[in-house]
């Protein structure tokens, strides 16, 4: 009852006609949250589990994680970002969210691709903090809490709101992690 009444509430959001400026604040907001509030409890976590596993990587390798992790992420974050602001006329924060139905630039290749950037720059992050095991349990948790959300809450409204295109889309494109085709030619 509760996951259906945010379900509810979340689709009063996409009737409404948001001012560019209430977009832009939204996407401020939700991008301090999600690459710096989040992502610093996740590491928090980290830390205290650290104390009790450990893997020693090279500090060389460690680093190269970080930047990989880092970068990518913030590419496909970025990317998706801009996408749903272009294509969809909205943003990924919920309170501002698309207009239409995206399956076009990153979401051809997954459903979530601002999760996928998300857990990769988690991982980055964290392993440049703190070392690899708080790298991976960020990206661990940061996958366990969007995963939840997005299969839960986002996709019931998504559902509601585009019918049969998103089940179709849905179907068709893997949840999380992307799609790769190597086509011959």
């Amino acid at each position: 009852m509760m996951k259906q009444n945010l379900v509810d509430f979340l689709l009063r959001f996409s009737r409404k006609d948001n001012s560019k400026r209430y977009k832009i604040i939204s996407l401020i907001l939700g991008s301090i949250f999600f690459l710096a509030i989040l992502p610093g409890v996740f590491m928090v976590i980290g830390f205290f589990i650290k104390n009790y596993v450990t893997i020693n990587l090279n500090k060389i390798i460690e680093l190269t994680i970080s930047i990989i992790g880092i970068i990518t992420g913030l590419y496909f974050l970025i990317w998706s970002t801009l996408t749903q602001w272009k294509i969809g006329s909205g943003t990924p924060a919920p309170n501002a969210p698309t207009q239409r139905l995206i399956i076009i630039g990153p979401y051809k290749y997954c459903r979530n691709p601002i999760e996928f950037g998300a857990i990769l720059y988690y991982l980055g992050i964290g392993t440049f903090a703190g070392g690899i095991i708080v790298g991976i349990i960020s990206c661990i948790l940061g996958f366990s809490v969007g995963s939840i959300y997005h299969k839960f809450i986002e996709e019931k409204e998504l559902e509601k709101r585009f019918g049969e295109d998103y089940i179709k889309y849905k179907k068709n494109t893997p949840f999380v992690f992307p799609k790769i085709k190597i086509e011959n030619k």
